[in-house]
């Protein structure tokens, strides 16, 4: 049997799972800013901006489960909250943002918190507003007045800038690394990503992340973008097979440090970490653009079985 086979990561994806999208298309300007310095990160105050180790966040449940998503600027980080969120409130759950995150000078993020704010921005017909003005964000999901999980995103050239490879994680992400929360860190990937050199580089980071994890934390690789293969055979159908020796060739050696050593567990379970493809939805050019003269694109939601799929990875971190 080859390794892909025997890597059982991913759930495979049944057809009947698939929901209806919405038809409400939202403008996704660009992306996302292509700062990689971090001088247009919002809400920032000017000794934060001058030094990301002044940045100040405070997780201030112990208990609650925490999601971290983990990726370089652009990785779709920001559209994979709003995604899972949208699916989320359609099922059940209330989302709300954590407004004791950052501090009262972060204006930005005290806007973004109030309601109002939070739902528009999810919810937007210009999804351009979530992926520039959400720079910060840790939120709530709750079933029944019950906080499941907080989701964290935070700037990703505070995870990981190609230009710096080797560069420290700012302080206050080895303050979220030191808590005892339970945590998943959902790291992402995507299929044409930068060049060889940056996800070997990409790899050593990921490494040195996982030197610094807790005993309970656990990984789940989210295969971004998936749409941009050739591994989607029917609607919401993906050889998952196929798309984790793709990830494995991409970047090299980047599930090494999750190798089961367990010597009876491991002859049905190679790596320990989970895996699954993800695509947040479609993306069209129109011919709007926003201030700084990028292109605007209508957003359509891809099928709700792949957020459906990430939220049953949570679930399942933050429960066993």
């Amino acid at each position: 049997m080859s390794e892909s086979n025997e890597l059982n990561f991913g759930l495979p994806i049944d057809d009947s799972q698939i929901e209806s999208t919405n038809d409400n298309a939202l403008d996704l300007g660009a992306t996302s800013s292509t700062d990689t310095n971090g001088k247009n990160i919002k809400g920032l105050s000017d000794e934060e901006r001058k030094d990301p180790n002044q940045i100040r966040v405070t997780i201030a449940d112990p208990n609650v489960p925490l999601v971290v998503l983990f990726g370089p600027p652009n990785c779709g980080k920001t559209m994979t909250l709003v995604r899972l969120v949208r699916y989320l409130n359609k099922n059940g759950y209330n989302i709300s943002p954590v407004r004791t995150f950052r501090p009262n000078y972060d204006q930005n993020y005290v806007d973004i918190c109030k309601s109002e704010n939070f739902n528009r921005l999810m919810n937007s017909p210009d999804a351009a507003n979530s992926t520039s003005n959400i720079s910060f964000m840790l939120v709530g999901v709750y079933k029944k007045g019950k906080c499941l999980c907080q989701i964290l995103e935070a700037p990703g050239e505070h995870y990981f800038l190609k230009t710096e490879p080797e560069k420290n994680f700012p302080a206050y992400i080895h303050t979220i690394i030191a808590t005892n929360n339970r945590k998943l860190w959902t790291i992402m990937t995507e299929p044409e990503w930068e060049n060889v050199e940056d996800r070997i580089n990409y790899v050593q980071r990921i490494k040195t992340l996982t030197q610094r994890m807790g005993s309970n934390d656990k990984t789940l690789f989210v295969y971004n973008k998936i749409d941009l293969t050739q591994l989607v055979f029917k609607k919401g159908q993906v050889n998952v097979a196929q798309a984790i020796t793709d990830v494995s060739n991409l970047y090299p050696g980047i599930f090494e440090n999750f190798k089961n050593e367990n010597p009876i567990t491991k002859l049905w379970k190679t790596y320990n970490c989970g895996f699954i493809p993800f695509q947040t939805g479609t993306y069209t050019e129109t011919t709007k653009q926003d201030k700084q003269g990028n292109t605007i694109y209508s957003y359509q939601e891809g099928p709700d079985n792949y957020p459906q799929m990430l939220w049953n990875e949570i679930l399942k971190s933050i429960t066993g």
